[in-house]
């Protein structure tokens, strides 16, 4: 790996890094602040890297040079900054888009409870 790699490694991990710390912060304010959904919530963002850098290479072998037979120079310096570049927005992209979607999904599964919970007590 060169630093050009080693750089975008960086940037990913940080991606990991902040969009948790984020997480944590925020699920904190409730009141399941369990270390599970810390633990899930690491998981699929690592789960979302990985698939997000898969279906750009699929996307890359089979549309761009099956379909439409554009060869690139893959070892260029150009062509690895903007692959890597569309690929950290978009993973920037999905990872606060399953920040929120989380979140909002803890959020209703505590409050069912706890409205489950004062059903019960008035009936």
């Amino acid at each position: 790996m060169d630093e050009l790699g080693a750089v975008f490694s960086i940037i990913l991990i940080l991606i990991i890094v902040v969009t948790n710390i984020i997480f944590i912060r925020k699920i904190s304010r409730t009141n399941n602040s369990h270390y599970k959904y810390k633990i899930f919530f690491f998981l699929i963002s690592i789960v979302s890297i990985g698939s997000i850098i898969i279906i750009g290479a699929l996307f890359q072998n089979v549309v761009l040079i099956d379909y439409f037979k554009i060869t690139m120079d893959i070892e260029s310096y150009q062509y690895r900054i903007i692959v890597m570049t569309v690929l950290i927005l978009i993973n920037i992209i999905a990872n606060f888009t399953l920040l929120k979607l989380y979140l909002k999904r803890r959020e209703r599964k505590s409050k069912n409870k706890i409205n489950e919970i004062e059903l019960i007590g008035k009936e």
